[in-house]
């Protein structure tokens, strides 16, 4: 456990997904991305993300309308944030009342500014460095009211998150787990549990939601 209360930093070693120290100390050198949270006891602050890495952040006409599909979910829920770059998501569903979260980033510098993010807003959550598809397996048992994964949209991948959730039983029931993904990206039928429930467009950007069985979202 970090000095400050509530907030965790576990690094997962994967061979290649963590940056070296040397760039670490560097993210406080770069130039910073100021986003803002637009709902909840933390609506208006400031999350800082470093510039110059490859980071696509959730945009804001796009976490309103997930956040105002998500309402009456939020309150006390499990919240799992799976490729969470900035780390804004996750961070803006403790803000509207998400109960836990657990933020996954492969990226070690990154991973240090959610950190930081965290601690600057008092908020408590736990941050994972590595590479998702290694560390969704040591999450199990743990389940999750709400999984959102934000992966490159040029991730082969991205058709693993459903079936790697499923495998690890990571989605409790009735939850829902949201992927943003590039418009008109498919996922193919593959999961015995989960269902496709509905994608909905934003521009260029899509929300694709899944849930147990026939719930909707």
């Amino acid at each position: 456990m970090l000095p400050w209360s509530g907030i965790q930093l576990i690094m997962v070693w994967t061979g290649f997904s963590c940056l070296s120290s040397r760039l670490l100390v560097g993210v406080t050198q770069w130039n910073l991305r100021i986003l803002r949270i637009t709902g909840g006891t933390a609506r208006g602050r400031s999350v800082e993300s470093p510039i110059g890495l490859e980071i696509r952040p959730t945009g804001a006409k796009v976490r309103q309308a997930l956040f105002n599909i998500l309402a009456f979910r939020m309150n006390g829920a499990r919240f799992l944030d799976i490729c969470a770059g900035t780390g804004l998501v996750g961070i803006e569903a403790l803000s509207r009342g998400a109960q836990s979260l657990i933020s996954i980033e492969e990226n070690r510098a990154v991973a240090k500014a959610v950190e930081n993010s965290l601690k600057k807003l008092n908020l408590e959550g736990e941050v994972i460095c590595g590479d998702w598809k290694r560390v969704l397996p040591i999450l199990e048992p743990k389940s999750f009211d709400i999984i959102f994964a934000d992966p490159p949209y040029k991730s082969p991948y991205i058709k693993d998150i459903p079936l790697s959730v499923e495998k690890h039983d990571l989605l409790a029931d009735g939850g829902l787990l949201v992927i943003e993904h590039l418009k008109g990206y498919k996922f193919s039928q593959e999961c015995a549990v989960l269902t496709l429930q509905s994608t909905r467009n934003y521009g260029q950007t899509s929300l694709s939601f899944f849930s147990k069985g026939e719930d909707s979202e």
